[in-house]
């Protein structure tokens, strides 16, 4: 008997709110990866706007094979940053007409999702800065 009163107990104490801050603060951190996310796009765009000067710099590098791996690279960057946006635009914290375990569930899965994004803009960032540093000293 005391066990389910305990139970019901801690099923009750869960609070959509509670969850929802925690989104909010996995995405908080996610968008001040945005700022490095764009950073690397911003700087594979002028690499690719400068293809010649740097084949003059690196005398060896074979441009059409680094246009396409800056290319490559930056397409992943936008993907990340799309599936950023799409979040966004769909991520909805007001529950007007949800019950608060209908709300808690649906906050635990937008925290799912947006900890796959995370997951995403920190490979992408990593391989790009390491992509990057080749040009960048």
């Amino acid at each position: 008997m005391f066990l389910l009163a305990g139970v019901i107990a801690c099923k009750q104490s869960v609070n959509y709110k509670t969850e929802r801050d925690e989104v909010m603060k996995f995405h908080d951190i996610v968008m001040e990866d945005q700022e490095k996310l764009t950073a690397n796009q911003l700087k594979l765009d002028t690499l690719l706007k400068s293809l010649p000067a740097l084949k003059k710099q690196f005398r060896t590098m074979d441009t059409l094979k680094e246009k396409v791996n800056m290319l490559e690279t930056q397409a992943k960057l936008n993907k990340a940053e799309g599936l950023m946006n799409q979040w966004m635009q769909q991520f909805e914290p007001d529950i007007s007409g949800k019950s608060n375990d209908e709300a808690v569930r649906y906050f635990r899965a937008e925290r799912v999702k947006i900890g796959v994004i995370d997951s995403i803009y920190r490979v992408e960032i990593k391989t790009s800065t390491n992509y990057l540093a080749r040009f960048y000293q």
